[in-house]
């Protein structure tokens, strides 16, 4: 599929070659200044990245950025400390290009990061985290802006599972996961007692369905999140043992599709979640959780 749009964007308008379209600059600082033996800096980054993407809402068309990624990042450093890193935050402002030059600000991403990636559909802002934390990864929507999920475990996302059909990109769907502990639980999880993993079901433009997966007092009590090796896999009647993908080679509607199969998370080996997709739904009423486990649906 991603060929598909690797062939498509050839087929963008061709700019001659005259003036440019845009000129943009972007510079970036840096301060030092001493602090009781050290030195502590602040660096604000500045820079630009063109991106091209298939257009979920208007049926897979093509669209083309320009992304201002600015970057502030703050540390105390010198001969009396190791290096250590104040919370790191980010901003990116997403336009539209096309030959007319660029367009008004479409929209802008800010939030706690240490890294920025975007790549095609997603906008991915890292927290990178310290000592036991793992990072997490804060997916966006680069069509529409909006924060679809935190992913952790494996990738330069996290670990996600998907799902697609015939149609486009507007029949894909991801499944990812966030689990403790990252530098991000505090916002993620707020006041929940014992929140443990959030699940998200989202569209590659847009969050579908947020769940929030609740441990036992005593599992949390025994920081047991420390010991988890999560992993995430999608089961149906075709893959029982589990994959990180499945192609529906079917045209429909979604709630058509995007069922009958089963969403599997294992935490370590006695510890397994399993949540059915019903007609384009994760269905909690039928989800099997180990004893003293519950899930909550979240606000989008």
């Amino acid at each position: 599929m991603r060929k598909m749009l690797l062939a498509a964007a050839l087929l963008l308008p061709q700019l001659a070659h005259a003036d440019p379209l845009v000129e943009e600059t972007g510079p970036s600082t840096i301060a030092i200044a001493p602090a009781d033996g050290n030195y502590r800096v602040v660096n604000d980054s500045r820079r630009y990245q063109t991106n091209i993407l298939p257009s979920v809402a208007a049926r897979n068309a093509l669209l083309y950025q320009l992304l201002e990624i600015e970057q502030h990042q703050v540390s105390l450093e010198g001969p009396q400390t190791e290096q250590n890193f104040e919370e790191a935050t980010a901003s990116v402002t997403v336009y539209p290009l096309s030959d007319a030059g660029k367009g008004a600000a479409a929209f802008a991403v800010e939030g706690k990061a240490d890294a920025v990636h975007a790549q095609n559909s997603f906008l991915t802002l890292t927290r990178h985290g310290c000592c036991v934390e793992m990072p997490t990864h804060a997916v966006y929507s680069l069509e529409t802006g909006r924060y679809l999920f935190n992913a952790t475990g494996e990738g330069q996302s996290g670990q996600w599972a998907t799902m697609g059909a015939r149609g486009g990109f507007a029949f894909e769907r991801i499944f990812a996961y966030h689990a403790k502990v990252t530098a991000a639980d505090g916002d993620l999880f707020g006041d929940t007692p014992n929140g443990a993993v959030i699940i998200a079901y989202a569209k590659e433009n847009e969050p579908l369905q947020r769940l929030m997966l609740i441990a036992p007092e005593d599992v949390m009590g025994r920081d047991a999140p420390l010991e988890w090796m999560p992993k995430l896999d999608l089961v149906n009647k075709d893959n029982p043992k589990g994959t990180d993908r499945i192609f529906i080679d079917l045209f429909g509607k979604p709630e058509q599709i995007f069922t009958d199969t089963t969403l599997r998370l294992t935490l370590d080996e006695g510890t397994m979640i399993e949540i059915p997709l019903v007609a384009d739904r994760l269905d909690i009423e039928s989800a099997r959780l180990p004893e003293g486990y519950s899930l909550k649906e979240m606000k989008l």
